[in-house]
């Protein structure tokens, strides 16, 4: 029923409207739409595929509309949208540069002169404020329903003096009073400067094996830009550090972590701690034989164990937990607050501490437990001290290992994922922020010809709104106050996100649109408070909308150039520009030596994901592409030699340092002719996504003379390359 009917709502420039409704259906698709839903999607190949009935049901029922069955539906549906359309305050309030505080007012229809008192309240602690005559404002639109009648009026009031940041708004008249949320925000994010070339290079923290400290910890980061700062890197790029279940529950993923506002403890450098040289106790556990045992076997192992790597440092933390509550309160001031500036930090400690009595996913939890609530009977407390203990130092080893690479003139560069595990922190502390009864996901593309279920809940639009995007604000300003560059996963969730409904197929998911430009703004806000450049991973199925309003704000584009080389011989290969961060590969995708040989295509194939002919269409695909690219660099004048993937590899590392592109990464596992990848994207559990380790140590590479000769022609490309741009700016009179 849902697919004759919703064929009425395309159109021929491929945004879908809803024309007036004529029938139950109609109607549904019509209020839905009105909420954010959209009545199908656009697939690669340009088909548009109309979204079931029994779909767009259950996505408004996860939003929290009073909908169940198509026959019950209008009513209810028909008066929610009637609440929301007539409420007399949106929840946020945007103002982008310079432009005027201008938001609409919708009011019953008076019958008779009206004042409005309109309060601006700053986090200053300024407060300005107007008295309106409601009759002077200029009338937007009418609704009536049920013989009540509402005007929306504009309010538009001059500004002459703002900061940046989130502000207070009251507006009342007679006995009615309505606050939302307003965001002053700049215009765009944070720019590099216009003839900016960097270049870093990207590992997973636990690919890493430096010999530091205990286990592998921070400071591996750290030792990454140690080296590559020697040959002029500033760019030192990593997979999420959250935090993750690691014991029971067990989840590793750096995607789906137990929250996006707290660190993964498990990279604690116990050593480091200025706590660890007064506790007696952990010092004896360093210097234990059992213990040291420990540290090689784990050092020594060919994948990343992350649930012994928190075992061992668990260890030590329970013992330094005791020392460091044990200081003075008057030692404690930094801590203190810290505490102040992350209330969460508490409620966080104790869900972990109630997760590992129950060893099960709060969703297995009793009531009330279950439903958000911790008796101090629920959980032990020595355990929750730890997690506090453990929250504060990763964010003391973070901040450290940022400083000194800011101090070399360097970048840490962090990544925040588009979601967090349904059985994590987030989720539990905010349920009601969820969107229940649905998945995020994607449809059905070319990698992925059934779609994806990534197996978390979507944030719901409405409640973010209500709290002025509060969840948002607190995850950025998590990465951003040690981060010099952050890369938001998959940035089309500021745009729209795919609600898959529980029990259904991903192909039959539907988008759920979110408050644009309201997230842009607070980026933007976050990004000028910390200094923090920002990135979009904007690859694969993107509308253009989505790059239209990336290049408005000037976050940064994701440029990957497995996604672009030439189909053949003599077809040009894409350059990356100003817009983007450049790269060879991403986590997601395979290795350049993986690449070169089709090795993804074979382990999609024997995965199930490509049948006989597909996987026989793809490798000639892959070859007509590596001819390409040969021919494309021989060309641009770079020195291929036949069958050398190694020279391959560092001309095409060439051609992306002589780019305008402002950063370009190098993947440590491409310096070293990694065939196996850190993750095949919808592969079941039981693949061994999130382990590989470099075979070797990090000094390996360090020593390399062709990784070493590789780092010096890079850096001598970007270099001029911005000396190119530093000429035609200063030819054209343009500022630096």
């Amino acid at each position: 029923m849902g697919g004759d009917t919703a064929a009425r709502h395309r159109v021929d420039a491929r945004r879908p409207v809803v024309s007036a409704p004529t029938t139950l259906v109609d109607e549904l698709f019509a209020h839905a739409l009105r909420l954010g839903v959209e009545p199908g999607y656009w697939d690669v190949k340009g088909n548009w595929h109309d979204a079931s009935v029994d779909a767009v049901l259950a996505v408004l029922t996860s939003m929290g509309a009073p909908v169940a069955k198509l026959e019950d539906a209008a009513g209810p549906l028909r008066n929610h949208v009637l609440e929301l359309a007539t409420r007399p305050l949106e929840p946020v309030v945007t103002v982008v540069g310079s432009a005027p505080l201008r938001f609409e007012v919708c009011l019953p229809v008076e019958r008779g002169p009206l004042t409005l008192r309109v309060e601006l309240f700053f986090e200053s602690g300024q407060r300005i404020s107007w008295d309106l005559i409601v009759g002077t404002l200029t009338a937007l639109r009418a609704t009536e329903a049920d013989g009540r009648s509402w005007i929306v009026r504009e309010v538009d009031l001059e500004l002459d003096s703002a900061s940046i940041g989130y502000h207070d708004l009251i507006v009342s008249w007679g006995s009615q009073r309505h606050e939302a949320t307003v965001i002053i925000a700049p215009e765009y994010v944070v720019q590099p400067s216009a003839t900016e070339r960097m270049w870093g290079v990207f590992a997973p923290l636990y690919s890493l094996r430096t010999g530091r400290g205990v286990g592998t910890n921070m400071y591996d980061l750290d030792a990454v830009g140690e080296w590559i700062g020697q040959h002029g890197g500033k760019v030192i790029a990593t997979l999420p550090l959250l935090a993750s279940f690691l014991d029971r529950p067990f989840d590793p993923s750096p995607y789906s972590p137990v929250s996006r506002r707290f660190w993964n403890e498990a990279y604690l450098d116990v050593e480091r701690l200025p706590e660890f040289a007064s506790s007696a106790a952990a010092v004896s556990r360093l210097a234990d034989p059992s213990t040291r045992s420990e540290i090689a076997a784990l050092s020594a192992q060919k994948g990343f164990d992350a649930g012994r790597q928190w075992k061992l440092v668990s260890g030590f933390l329970d013992e330094l937990t005791s020392t460091f509550f044990s200081q003075p309160a008057q030692e404690r001031e930094a801590f203190d607050r810290w505490i102040a500036e992350t209330p969460d930090v508490i409620a966080y400690a104790r869900f972990r501490a109630a997760a590992e009595r129950h060893g099960t996913g709060w969703s297995a939890w009793p009531e009330p437990q279950r439903m958000g609530r911790l008796e101090s009977s629920d959980y032990d407390h020595r355990v929750a001290a730890r997690h506090v203990y453990a929250q504060w130092s990763m964010h003391r080893q973070v901040g450290d290992v940022s400083r000194a690479m800011e101090a070399r003139g360097q970048h840490l560069y962090l990544d925040l994922p588009v979601g967090a595990s349904p059985e994590g922190f987030d989720t539990w502390i905010d349920q009601d922020a969820y969107g229940w009864g649905c998945s995020v996901g994607a449809p059905p593309d070319d990698f992925f010809g059934a779609g994806q279920n990534w197996g978390f809940p979507p944030l719901r639009p409405d409640v973010s709104r209500d709290s002025g995007h509060r969840h948002l604000i607190e995850c950025l300003r998590h990465h951003m106050s040690h981060a010099g560059m952050l890369r938001l996963d998959h940035v089309m969730g500021l745009h729209r996100l795919f609600w898959v409904p529980a029990g259904m197929k991903p192909s039959e998911g539907v988008y759920v649109r979110a408050a644009t430009e309201e997230q842009f703004a607070v980026v933007a806000v976050e990004s000028h408070r910390s200094g923090c450049l920002v990135i979009g991973e904007d690859l694969g199925t993107v509308p253009d909308e989505v790059r239209d309003s990336m290049d408005r704000h000037r976050v940064l584009r994701s440029y990957v150039a497995e996604f672009v080389l030439p189909t053949g011989p003599g077809v040009p290969m894409g350059e990356p520009d100003h817009r983007m961060v450049a790269s060879i590969d991403t986590h997601d995708t395979p290795t350049f030596a993986a690449f070169c040989i089709g090795e993804d295509i074979r382990m999609r194939h024997e995965a199930g994901f490509l049948d006989a002919d597909q996987f026989d269409l793809a490798m000639r695909n892959r070859r007509h592409a590596g001819e390409g690219l040969s021919t494309a660099l021989d060309l641009g004048g770079y020195l291929v030699r036949a069958g050398d993937e190694g020279a391959l590899l560092r001309c095409l590392l060439e051609f992306l340092a002589d780019s305008d592109a402002p950063a370009v990464l190098i993947s440590l596992d491409d310096l070293r002719g990694e065939i196996e990848p850190q993750n095949i994207p919808g592969t079941p559990s039981d693949r061994p996504n999130w382990v590989l380790r470099m075979p070797g140590p990090l000094q390996d590479l360090v020593d390399d003379p062709w990784v070493e000769a590789v780092l010096k022609v890079v850096q001598r490309r970007r270099l001029a390359s911005h000396g190119r741009a530093r000429n035609d700016r200063e030819s054209s009179g343009e500022p630096q």
